[in-house]
């Protein structure tokens, strides 16, 4: 197949990557599962256009703030617009400075081990049900859905068994909600499913402090609430953006290599908290407390690291789409190889 118009603006799968932020293999998996196939193909290699690299810029930017891939992959550029539009302004979230999440929970273990925790809590537990049935029951029978200010912003979810319908109820329910779930038993398989979805799974049996960390992680927003950011970019994103570097100065390769580093030093602050939460010591609260600090102030480092990658990268993209087509590189046949 040969696409019509001009040829340009055409880039290989590995430079989309680099540019989105998106692994290849994340690419070829929403192929594969929502259609979203490239421009052009030749042979195994696969091809972008240049409004395909604007949508999937926006579709990370999407995925970035919580929404998932599902509920965005077959929105048009102006729905995608309008999707990023719909958040919260700079004012609004000027306001939210210094509170914690808002949590609903559902489950009777989960609310047991809640009843159970001394000492100050680090959530602000908005919403609470015996189990999914009456989660559901109570959202169906409100005439409105609820507000954005009164609905929970994270959704820990205990389930006996890993169920995709149970997760998919409760987000249909709470769309704007990220979900955390709880459970007991689960194939490799419903578990590499969350992880496609970006939906946070947690085994049960959990302490209370495993919770905390995990709702905060999902929650982001750390230069705000003074907790953990989620990655921007996956290793296997970095991988490729560093392979992509062409610049003799590498300096995407160093960025890199920094961020490779200070993931790993904050890995390395959790696996630290995990080893003090099971001393018995009057010491340990204050101990973790200073552990969730440190490792909150790495992941912040590594985030501006992040920032600055993204910003190198939207120059390089930015410098490619500029430039004549013969200093992109083109093909005989007017396809990019880069």
């Amino acid at each position: 197949m040969t696409p019509s118009g001009n040829t340009n603006d055409y880039y290989r799968i590995g430079s989309v990557a680099s540019l989105t932020g998106i692994a290849v293999e994340r690419l070829r998996a929403w192929e594969r599962r929502y259609q979203f196939s490239p421009a052009y193909k030749d042979g195994k290699t696969r091809f972008y256009s240049k409004d395909q690299l604007e949508i999937l810029k926006k579709i990370k930017r999407l995925i970035d703030q919580g929404q998932t891939i599902s509920s965005v992959i077959h929105l048009t550029e102006e729905q995608l617009d309008a999707r990023s539009g719909s958040g919260q302004d700079h004012h609004q979230v000027q306001d939210l400075v210094g509170q914690s999440p808002r949590i609903g929970l559902i489950g009777a273990n989960l609310l047991q081990l809640e009843q159970r925790v001394s000492g100050k809590q680090r959530l602000d537990i908005v919403s609470r049900w015996a189990n999914l049935e009456a989660f559901l029951r109570e959202l169906g029978e409100q005439i409105s859905p609820l507000s954005e200010m009164d609905a929970p912003q994270v959704l820990v979810l205990q389930l006996p068994v890993l169920a995709e319908q149970a997760i998919k109820q409760a987000q249909q329910a709470l769309p704007n909600t990220k979900i955390v779930t709880l459970y007991q038993f689960a194939t490799a398989h419903q578990i590499s499913r969350c992880q496609e979805q970006q939906v946070a799974t947690v085994k049960w049996p959990v302490s209370w402090a495993e919770i905390e960390y995990t709702c905060i992680n999902e929650f982001g927003l750390p230069r705000l609430y003074g907790v953990s950011v989620p990655r921007r970019f996956s290793d296997e994103e970095l991988i490729a953006i560093a392979a992509e570097d062409q610049d003799p100065n590498q300096c995407a390769e160093h960025l890199v290599e920094q961020i490779h580093q200070l993931n790993a030093l904050t890995d390395y602050f959790q696996t630290c908290a995990g080893e003090e939460e099971v001393k018995d010591s009057d010491a340990k609260r204050e101990t973790l407390e200073a552990l969730a600090q440190t490792r909150t102030e790495t992941a912040q480092a590594r985030a501006q690291l992040e920032a600055a990658l993204d910003t190198l990268l939207t120059a390089t993209y930015n410098q490619l789409a500029a430039a004549p087509a013969q200093s992109q590189g083109i093909r005989p046949d007017g396809f990019s190889t880069h």
